[in-house]
């Protein structure tokens, strides 16, 4: 790689495009013009990014208003470019153009038959952003030349796989005899690196306990249960299972319902039967099935910042 750039400018550069573009890929229609915005800006000015495209926009000549014009006739054929290149030019083109006209995806959409703002927004994220941004990830983690989390974060990973910030944490539902029991799992899952929600450091005074527990529930991947001698299916603990059976409903595989049960005397409650449940031993032994059971994993393994 160039020498003008540190190796700390050089994963700032990464850390930068990588939040660029995964908050582009994961925002709905109400946050898409800002991001997509930032996005093309850092296309723009990032060093490393600037390595990819300067070069190829010298010397690739691609019209992306004759090609805007035929993709937004009703029922035209998208087609790309076969050279890769030229593609990624393109692609590039008409999202730069985006960001400067905000009808260009409405009209975009109109012209493949999408008729609300709720499909034109995911439709040109589908048909021209993620693969201009999973072609450009590669290329620009190319251009970093180094083996970094930070360049494997940006090339390695599909993007039908990364989650949004507010899907990724885990509902920790337990009684508050048992605070100290949930607590270890607490700390143990943030050194881990995960996200966990507890409702004490997560409620401040005067919150509301019902809509910030659904809220937690809401932002999370997973609600984990622990039922121990203490666990009784009283009103407040019913509510809560009925809001983590309400996000798998709607998640699918992308939310965990799990149940740790240290007394193997104690009944699970009926509405948790038809899903992961485990008896455990100790706190080891429940923390390694809590993470089995999760639907998200974490990244690479890495050097600690104080060894290098």
């Amino acid at each position: 790689m160039a020498t003008e750039l540190s190796k700390d400018e050089v994963v700032d550069a990464l850390r930068v495009f990588k939040t660029r573009r995964d908050n582009l890929l994961h925002e709905d229609e109400s946050t898409f013009d800002h991001h997509l915005e930032r996005f093309v800006e850092a296309c723009r000015t990032n060093p490393l990014v600037r390595r990819v495209l300067a070069p190829l926009e010298a010397k690739v000549d691609v019209d992306a208003d004759a090609w805007l014009q035929a993709a937004g006739e009703r029922g035209a054929k998208l087609s790309f470019p076969a050279e890769s290149d030229q593609e990624l030019v393109l692609r590039y083109r008409v999202i730069a153009k985006a960001a400067e006209d905000e009808n260009l995806v409405r009209r975009f959409g109109f012209g493949r038959g999408a008729h609300k703002m709720s499909e034109w927004v995911p439709l040109f994220l589908s048909l021209i952003v993620r693969p201009f941004a999973e072609d450009l990830s590669h290329r620009v983690g190319e251009a970093a030349n180094m083996a970094t989390p930070e360049a494997r974060a940006v090339q390695a990973v599909p993007y039908s796989r990364i989650p949004s910030p507010k899907e990724v944490r885990i509902f920790l539902s337990h009684k508050s005899e048992d605070k100290p029991l949930v607590l270890r799992y607490y700390d143990a899952l943030k050194v881990a690196g995960f996200d966990p929600w507890l409702d004490k450091p997560e409620m401040p005074a005067g919150s509301n306990l019902e809509r910030a527990v659904l809220r937690g529930i809401e932002e999370s991947c997973a609600a984990v249960f622990f039922v121990t001698e203490n666990f009784k299916d009283e009103r407040y603990l019913a509510a809560e299972i009925d809001y983590a059976i309400m996000q798998k409903r709607e998640k699918g595989e992308k939310f965990a319902i799990i149940t740790l049960r240290y007394a193997n005397t104690v009944p699970i409650p009926r509405l948790l039967t038809p899903y992961i449940f485990t008896d455990v031993a100790n706190d080891l032994e429940g923390f390694n099935e809590l993470v089995r059971a999760l639907p998200i994993e974490l990244g690479p393994v890495r050097w600690k910042a104080r060894v290098v």
